[in-house]
């Protein structure tokens, strides 16, 4: 069966960053033209389809609703963030690009995760720091290290790549902890079950992201 949605994005090479750019720029045009009309057609797909329901996440401030699936190829999210939402330096188990839809975020670069299992959290080091907002879009390698602190209603849109390993890392500097962090077909089901989002939570969070909606 021939792909009708973003085409580009199929066997695209999610390694050469430059390639996902391109292709990136053009899903995202598509994503966002009239006002968000792609996006707001798959959201309201996207509850009557209990794959996609079931890979919906939602933590402390964040939640997560998963769009649209093609299984080894690409995936298209939404986040959007609550009050209080900040994130420790971390890695991702798969290439991505994000855009900002509304609000913005601080964005914060470490480097490469070369060292990463065991680096001291006192050598960490930000080699940028800017603000994304409404608007802005990057691509990011699964090897880059980075953290994110979000103003409150901040949506972003992002299309990550396949995995391309099993786990990432994070490290919370003021504990000195560090942790290693699963992908889903690893998790415990109650793990599974901690992070699942409610049908009347994915129904709330549509509202709240359709209301951004540009007029």
């Amino acid at each position: 069966m021939t792909p009708t949605l973003l085409q580009y994005l199929y066997d695209l090479d999610w390694n050469d960053l430059s390639v996902v750019s391109q292709a990136a720029s053009i899903a995202f045009s598509e994503l966002t033209c009239d006002n968000w009309a792609l996006i707001a057609k798959l959201l309201g797909n996207m509850p009557s389809d209990p794959q996609l329901v079931e890979m919906c996440e939602t933590y402390d401030f964040l939640d997560k609703l998963v769009l649209h699936d093609a299984p080894g190829q690409f995936r298209i999210r939404l986040h959007r963030f609550r009050p209080g939402y900040f994130d420790r330096p971390h890695n991702h188990r798969w290439s991505f690009a994000s855009e900002i839809l509304a609000g913005s975020y601080r964005h914060t670069l470490y480097g490469a995760d070369t060292g990463f299992t065991s680096l001291d959290p006192d050598d960490l080091r930000p080699l940028l720091i800017r603000t994304e907002r409404a608007g802005d879009w990057y691509v990011l390698d699964h090897t880059a290290v980075h953290s994110v602190t979000a103003e409150a209603g901040t949506i972003s849109l992002v299309l990550r790549g396949p995995a391309a390993k099993d786990s990432f890392r994070i490290i919370d500097a003021p504990s000195s902890e560090r942790f290693t962090a699963l992908g889903t077909k690893d998790e415990t089901p109650q793990q599974r079950a901690d992070k699942r989002m409610q049908p009347e939570r994915i129904a709330t969070t549509i509202a709240d992201i359709l209301s951004a909606r540009p007029a």
